[in-house]
């Protein structure tokens, strides 16, 4: 994935702090940036570095234009343009820090395709859940595990069951989901990076991409579209771990697991359920034994849910699911 550096200039030093400290809060790997409060260190700071993008207030726009190299000079409006500026695209100053980084990703991922000399050093962790017994409890075990692991790190939770009623769940919506994203993807030319971006959301402390609105959408991928899709967030995400929520098994599901550090299989009391679970990992089995390296069979606590009650979210990471998350993470508790 492109990694974008930006230098920021702003007389403001303050306003400089809180674009540092938002990308710190929320562990981004998509920015590296610089900030300046003047030119002098600005140019002194070109020396040793180049930049994709120069974005800054209106007073360092003469000394600093013909300075940036290649870089694309946005200008960083406080309200008011002046003639000379009228061919040089802004951002507004005063908005969320949120929205302003996404408008210049958008400005720079717009531009033609461009040489990734900025790759993350490390490959996300990718670990999948899947219940073959359709426990109810499963988005909810893979919702409570991403905000238990993105306390300490960069965590991507992918949801790819249908109806899964995340948005209900979560009292959150979207205008662009996952199926636009794979609709991208099967675009020529199409930049994985920004269809990323520009979509994925923020729920508590880890990021997603919106679920399917539309279950059709995900019955149309191909088994390519899916392998795509994993080995690029595995490989070139940025984050540090990426969670998989599967709703129905595919074409080519088995062939795709060992991509995987661990995988998780929930089951559920009640002898057909037990048939279902026994059913799904015999026909892993026949696929392969290297299908079975990494799956944690776990058996999930029964356990009352109601909407009425207030936030399931965080109930569950603070009540009997956090718990049980913490305990078996990273073994898993046998059926028996």
């Amino acid at each position: 994935m492109v990694q974008l550096k930006i230098a920021f200039l702003d007389e403001e030093e303050a306003y400089l702090e809180q674009l540092k400290g938002y990308l710190i809060r929320k562990k981004e790997k998509f920015f590296q940036i610089c900030t300046y409060t003047s030119a002098e260190a600005f140019l002194e700071g070109c020396r040793d570095q180049s930049f994709d993008a120069v974005v800054m207030t209106a007073h360092f726009q003469e000394t600093v234009k013909s300075c940036a190299g290649q870089a694309k000079i946005i200008l960083l409006s406080e309200g008011r343009r002046k003639a000379l500026q009228e061919e040089c695209p802004y951002v507004k100053k005063y908005q969320s820090a949120e929205r302003l980084f996404c408008q210049i990703s958008a400005m720079l991922w717009q531009e033609e395709a461009k040489e990734e000399r900025y790759v993350p050093e490390n490959r996300a962790e990718l670990i999948g859940i899947y219940s073959p017994a359709h426990h109810e409890s499963q988005m909810l075990f893979s919702m409570t595990m991403a905000q238990v692991l993105g306390e300490e790190q960069k965590v991507l939770y992918v949801n790819l069951m249908e109806h899964s009623g995340f948005y209900r769940l979560t009292r959150t919506e979207a205008s662009e989901d996952i199926g636009d994203l794979f609709y991208g993807m099967m675009q020529k030319g199409h930049d994985f990076a920004a269809g990323l971006h520009r979509i994925r959301q923020s729920y508590r402390n880890f990021d997603y991409i919106p679920p399917a609105v539309n279950p059709e959408h995900l019955a149309e991928v191909s088994k390519p579209l899916y392998e795509e899709l994993l080995l690029t967030l595995k490989n070139s995400s940025g984050y540090d771990v990426v969670m998989v929520d599967f709703g129905t098994v595919f074409f080519g599901f088995a062939e795709m697991l060992p991509v995987f550090g661990s995988f998780y299989c929930l089951g559920r009391e009640g002898a057909v359920n037990r048939c279902r679970t026994e059913e799904f990992l015999e026909y892993l089995g026949k696929e392969g034994g290297h299908t079975m390296e990494h799956m944690n069979r776990l058996l999930l606590p029964e356990q009352a849910l109601s909407l009425e009650e207030g936030s399931l979210l965080e109930s569950s990471l603070y009540g009997g699911m956090g718990d049980y998350i913490r305990r078996c993470l990273y073994g898993g508790a046998g059926l028996g």
